[in-house]
């Protein structure tokens, strides 16, 4: 009797294990935060995008929003891990810079090749917004902004690369 009341315990223990929900990073509480950043976007930033890219740069966490892929800066330049969805729109997990902080789960079950190329019809008028978090640690972070994040994303001229000069021959002939 008492191995069978035992294997029940053992049983329901082993049933009560709490479900993941969260396959692509290494906290839920980055999981949670990047889902609720998703909807303060709807409700108070902007209510017609249903993109969102998931940035890490050193300790911070940024969730940026867009109406199209790959046009604002810097989402068309940044490499990128992979893509999920949930009910309301498609989130970008972004290849994270110098992170403090291992955010992506390794290996990550985010669907691969599923970011568009840059769209001809884009009429430039998106701009960086969303919301900002500072990365404590993997279970605690912390809101530095939200709204419009144009001035965290000013061009650096130590980044900026110089073009290549022109050729001085093109297939054998020289230019004119």
């Amino acid at each position: 009797m008492r191995n069978i009341i035992f294997f029940t315990l053992v049983f329901l223990l082993y049933s009560c294990k709490k479900e993941v929900k969260n396959p692509y990073f290494t906290s839920d509480e980055i999981y949670n935060k990047v889902l609720k950043s998703t909807d303060i976007i709807h409700k108070e930033i902007s209510k017609t995008d249903g993109l969102f890219y998931v940035l890490n740069r050193y300790d911070t966490l940024i969730i940026i929003s867009s109406e199209y892929e790959n046009v604002i800066d810097p989402t068309f330049m940044i490499k990128k891990e992979g893509t999920f969805y949930t009910d309301c729109c498609k989130i970008i997990v972004t290849k994270p810079f110098h992170p403090t902080y291992q955010i992506i789960q390794q290996p990550n079950k985010l669907k691969q090749n599923d970011v568009s190329k840059y769209l001809d019809f884009y009429d430039g008028n998106d701009y960086q917004k969303g919301v900002m978090y500072k990365i404590k640690d993997l279970d605690n972070l912390e809101l530095i902004a939200k709204g419009d994040l144009r001035k965290y994303f000013y061009p650096i001229k130590e980044y900026e690369q110089v073009p290549p000069p022109p050729p001085k021959e093109y297939m054998g002939k020289p230019f004119k």
